[in-house]
C-alpha cells in the first residue's frame, strides 16, 4: 500500500512502504518531509480447536478400498494430521431406493385409476389432464422424495487418526430430504456449533456454489467452481470418465480470495486445501476442512 506524503510546498508523493515513518528530502523544494507511519497490521486470528487445524494447507488423500469414503489428512511435508470418514450406508440406501420406487409405483397406479374414473365420469378435461400429468411426472418426483426421506443421513467425522478413538470435528447432515437445499452443520467435539455449510441446487445449474454461514447466520464465505465453461462441459460429458474436473475458489463476503480446493490427478486421489491467501486466518480452518470434504463427497468428484 503506497504511503501518501505531502510536502509544505504542495508536492504530493506516493512512496513505497519501506519509506514509511522516515524523514526525507523533497526533490522539488529541498525541504524535509515526514512520511507517515503505516497503520498497525490487523491481528492474525488465533485458530480455535485442536492445534492440528492451525495451518494454511491441508492434503487430503482419499482411500478407495472400502465402502465408506475415507481420507488421510497430512501437511505438505506428509506428516499425518487427521483421519476423516463419511459412511455411504450402501445397503440401507439401496433399500431406500426400492422404497422410493414402490412409492412412485403406488402414486402412478392411484392417479392412473383416478384419471380413468374422471374421464369416464365426464369431468373437466383440464382436470383429467392434470391427473394424467401427475401420474407420470409426479411419480418420478415421488420416487426421489421418498428415497431421500428413507435414506440414512451421511454424517462426516474427523478423528485424530484411523484408530477413531478421539473425535476432533463433526459435520452432520441436517435433513434427509435435500431437494432444493443441502445443509450441513459443523460442530466441535463437544457439540458446539461452528458453522453451517449449504448448497442451493437451483443456483448450481451452470456453476456449482457452496455457502458458509456462522452459527448466528452471518455470511462467512462462498466457494464456487473456477470455470463456468468447464462446469457446463463436466455436466454434459458426465465428467468424461473422471478426467474432466473443476477446482473451487473460496471467497470472503467482500469478494477477496481466501483459498482454493484443488484436485490432483494421481493413482490415489489427492486434494489440496490451500488457504495461504487468508494470511489473517479470517476463515476458521475447521469449517474450511469440512467444506473440502463436502466439495468432494457432496459433488461426486
Amino acid at each position: 500500500m503506497p504511503v501518501r506524503t505531502v510536502c509544505a510546498c504542495g508536492a504530493v508523493y506516493n512512496l513505497k512502504d519501506e519509506y514509511a515513518g522516515r524523514r526525507l528530502g523533497c526533490p522539488r523544494c529541498g525541504g524535509a518531509v515526514e512520511a507517515p507511519a503505516l497503520p498497525p497490521a490487523p491481528p492474525v486470528r488465533e485458530q480455535a480447536g485442536d492445534p492440528a487445524f492451525a495451518r494454511d494447507k491441508f492434503l487430503l488423500h482419499e482411500r478407495h478400498l472400502g465402502i465408506s469414503e475415507k481420507y488421510s489428512v497430512t501437511d505438505p511435508g506428509g506428516a499425518p494430521l487427521m483421519f476423516i470418514e463419511r459412511p455411504n450406508h450402501i445397503f440401507l440406501n439401496v433399500l431406500a431406493i426400492f422404497g422410493g420406487l414402490a412409492a412412485g409405483l403406488l402414486n402412478f397406479l392411484l392417479f392412473s385409476v383416478l384419471h380413468a374414473l374422471a374421464r369416464k365420469a365426464g369431468l373437466d378435461p383440464l382436470f383429467c389432464a392434470l391427473l394424467a400429468v401427475w401420474a407420470r411426472l409426479g411419480s418420478a418426483l415421488v420416487v426421489v422424495m421418498a428415497a431421500q426421506a428413507l435414506s440414512r443421513k451421511r454424517h462426516i467425522t474427523v478423528y485424530r487418526d484411523d484408530k477413531r478413538e478421539e473425535v476432533l470435528l463433526r459435520v452432520t447432515q441436517d435433513t434427509r430430504l435435500q431437494l432444493l437445499t443441502a445443509s450441513y452443520t459443523v460442530a466441535g467435539p463437544g457439540g458446539e456449533a461452528l458453522a453451517v455449510i449449504c448448497k442451493k441446487r437451483l443456483n448450481n445449474i451452470f456453476r456449482k456454489r457452496w455457502y458458509g454461514f456462522g452459527p448466528g447466520g452471518q455470511f462467512l464465505f462462498l466457494a464456487k467452481e473456477d470455470s463456468a465453461i468447464l462446469s457446463v462441459l463436466r455436466r454434459m460429458m458426465l465428467g468424461f470418465f473422471g478426467l474432466l474436473h473443476t477446482d473451487f475458489i473460496i471467497y470472503s463476503p467482500g469478494g477477496a480470495v481466501l483459498g482454493e480446493f484443488n484436485r490432483r490427478q494421481t493413482v490415489r486421489d489427492r486434494y489440496v486445501l490451500d488457504l495461504t491467501p487468508d494470511s489473517l486466518r479470517s476463515l476458521d480452518r475447521r469449517a474450511a476442512l469440512a467444506l473440502g470434504v463436502l466439495l468432494d463427497t457432496g459433488e461426486g468428484r
